[in-house]
């Protein structure tokens, strides 16, 4: 899309809907209507309230505990919605309507509506196939609660899904045969039902996504030596992760591990899911993993099978963000290499806040981030999703509207869209179409997901295209933390936390890095850090920055910070 004409855009007629006192079963119901319609213009908009309910907030939980949320976040973020739609409101010519109830949004749209589909909610998965006929088919989805809405709406039951299916595996074998076909090619979703958390369900059903929720982590034994291998490459001696990259033996491992684990029948659909998925460029999941495995299988597999992740599971309104054109350019001003200073005597300091690929962040301002008082007062890199340039421009936009010098857009993890980069089926095309995504969103730095990658995979990263000036390697480091320069371009390890700090509270990780800074090394000194982002806030930097000796001690973006690495480490044939 392009970018937004205030003076030739027609006005935007919105229909806005509160959802958040609404029963999760609703929810579906009015994001798949919101999906239909906004299929070719922005029409309907929800608000789903405050991130407040800590069932709901159960995928991030662990993180993200009550008092925590109460204490540090829940005022910053405040009603996100409301919030981001006031936003559009400044800039495009919208007129909202706020209605009253479902059934009042059901009947303003009813000319979209082919029909109803009826789940199961014996079979909750089958939620996942009446949100896939939504989209293929202009059909409702709806509870059994509401099958007088036929003769209500005079709409038919196109298909009731009530006992189709004995269990969650043949309920997706099923879809796979009968609606893959018919979906967006080289597009799949994730989303858990039992997560509760219907959010993303809008865009599925706009952009006809195939959707499942199958576990990637299986429980037999041969799942387990199958995975056991998969660590061995990703985690085992640097000599010997070293042979098994450098050989080309990976790829002859990985098709042992994916036979091992395919033998547990629910991660071998997920394994021929993502093979058909994988045969289209670009390929991408979208969503989350679900409640029976965790994040390191999940990415583990899609990440050898060739997709990247968006996560996206909690992430509400993406229909309406994705049909408004962008309102300003998606420019950000770079630090060039000829302003760049080195002196010698320095400790180079960089803060990167995580977490942006999650659509999440990007759609709660980063966890109220960018709403505090403190930001922009220093030199600070978030870390954004740069597929948001061509998904979402809209919400993309409002952030590079309200910029400031200080601020720094970064792509996170680890380019245009999250994997394991040691793991993936193709990582130089991956790294070509990041660059090419990043620069359509005007980004030139990438966070990379792992920390100490053997070094045909660094190699690999410092062979990306010239629009990408380097990388910060390592949500948390465990060992090694590597420096290489070459191309043009640094990939360098980040130097905090270690993994036994990433829970530390924002107090724990303040001291940490203050003493960091104070341990005499020698100079100019490189420290990056990644900030996690449900602990720690740009306030918490802004108050550390303050006690720092400006003379011994310099604060800088991601950008500037890689650029004064580049001119230390040029020349060098292994960086310190």
């Amino acid at each position: 899309m392009g970018v937004l004409d205030t003076a030739m855009a027609d006005t935007y007629q919105i229909i806005v809907l509160g959802v958040h006192e609404m029963r999760y079963e609703d929810q579906v119901t009015a994001a798949s209507l919101q999906g239909l319609a906004n299929r070719t213009r922005p029409s309907m908009y929800l608000d789903y309230g405050i991130y407040d309910d800590p069932q709901s907030r159960k995928t991030n939980e662990e993180f993200l505990s009550e008092e925590l949320w109460r204490d540090k976040f829940r005022e910053a973020v405040g009603p996100q919605d409301q919030l981001n739609l006031a936003a559009y409101g400044s800039i495009y010519p919208l007129e909202k309507r706020e209605i009253g109830s479902l059934e009042e949004a059901v009947r303003h749209f009813l000319p979209l509506i082919r029909g109803l589909v009826v789940w199961d909610p014996k079979q909750e998965d089958s939620i996942n196939i009446a949100v896939m006929m939504s989209g293929l088919d202009s059909v409702l989805p709806v509870s059994p609660d509401h099958l007088d809405w036929a003769e209500r709406f005079g709409l038919p039951i196109e298909q009731d899904l009530r006992g189709r299916w004995p269990d969650r595996v043949a309920t997706y074998v099923w879809a796979l045969k009968n609606l893959f076909s018919r979906c967006a090619p080289g597009k799949v979703a994730c989303i858990e039902p039992g997560w509760h958390r219907p959010e993303f369900v809008d865009y599925v059903v706009k952009e006809r996504i195939f959707t499942y929720a199958l576990s990637s982590k299986g429980s037999s034994q041969s799942f387990k030596r199958g995975f056991d291998l998969l660590l061995l490459c990703l985690g085992g001696p640097a000599w010997l992760r070293n042979i098994i990259y450098n050989t080309g033996l990976f790829q002859r491992l990985k098709q042992i591990f994916l036979k091992a684990m395919s033998t547990d029948p629910e991660v071998g659909l997920v394994v021929a899911i993502q093979k058909e998925v994988a045969l289209q460029p670009g390929a991408t999941i979208f969503g989350w993993h679900t409640d029976r495995d965790d994040e390191f299988s999940f990415m583990a597999l899609l990440s050898v099978n060739g997709l990247r992740l968006v996560p996206a599971h909690l992430a509400a309104n993406f229909s309406f963000h994705s049909a408004l054109p962008a309102s300003v350019p998606l420019k950000q001003r770079h630090v060039q290499e000829s302003e760049v200073v080195l002196d010698q005597e320095k400790t180079y300091l960089t803060f990167t806040y995580s977490d942006g690929d999650q659509l999440m962040l990007m759609n709660t301002a980063q966890l109220g981030g960018w709403r505090r008082p403190e930001r922009g007062l220093v030199p600070f890199n978030w870390e954004m999703q740069p597929l948001l340039a061509e998904l979402a421009p809209a919400l993309l936009g409002l952030y590079y509207n309200s910029l400031t010098p200080n601020d720094c857009l970064v792509a996170g993890p680890s380019g245009a869209g999250y994997i394991i980069p040691p793991l993936h089926d193709n990582l130089p095309d991956y790294l070509v179409r990041s660059a090419e995504t990043c620069e359509k969103a005007d980004i030139n730095v990438i966070t990379s997901y792992y920390p100490d990658p053997p070094e045909k995979v660094i190699k690999q990263h410092l062979q990306a295209p010239p629009n990408i000036i380097g990388f910060l390697s390592g949500y948390f480091f465990l060992q090694a933390k590597p420096v290489r320069y070459g191309g043009g371009k640094v990939f360098l390890c980040n130097a905090w936390p270690h993994l036994s700090r990433v829970r530390d509270s924002s107090e724990e990780v303040m001291v940490g890095i203050k003493s960091l800074v104070d341990v005499p090394a020698r100079t100019p000194r490189f420290i990056a850090v990644h900030l996690f982002a449900y602990r720690t806030t740009v306030t918490d930097v802004y108050n550390l920055v303050r006690t720092l000796d400006p003379d011994q001690v310099r604060v800088v973006r991601a950008d500037e910070f890689l650029l004064l690495a580049k001119k230390h480490y040029a020349g060098k044939q292994r960086p310190e």
